[in-house]
C-alpha cells in the first residue's frame, strides 16, 4: 500500500488499558481489542485527523533520532496494520 503523505488519518476506538508487565497498551474498537507497543500507540494517538502522514513521520523521526528511511518503513507498516484492523481510517 502506498500511503499518501498529505493524508490525514483518524484513529478509531479507544484505549482501555495498559499491560505494564508486557509494556503494551490495549486498544478497543467496535470489531476487536488489540494489544500494541508504545510506538504503535503514539502513532495511533497522532492519527487525530489534523496530523498528516508527513507530520507523523517527522514527529517519529524527531523523537527516535532514527533515519527518515528507517522511520518511514516502520510507520507505514504500523499505519497499514492499524487500517487493516479498523483502528485508523483515511
Amino acid at each position: 500500500m502506498e500511503l499518501e503523505y498529505k493524508a490525514h488519518p483518524t484513529n478509531c476506538g479507544k484505549r482501555i488499558g495498559i499491560e505494564l508487565s508486557k509494556r503494551s497498551i490495549i486498544l478497543k474498537n467496535e470489531v476487536m481489542e488489540k494489544e500494541v507497543a508504545p510506538l504503535v500507540y503514539i502513532i495511533w494517538r497522532k492519527c487525530n485527523g489534523s496530523n498528516s502522514v508527513e507530520d507523523i513521520l517527522e514527529y517519529v523521526v524527531q523523537r527516535t533520532k532514527k533515519s527518515r528511511e528507517f522511520v518511514e518503513n516502520v510507520v507505514f507498516e504500523i499505519l497499514e496494520d492499524l487500517k487493516a484492523t479498523s483502528f485508523v481510517i483515511y
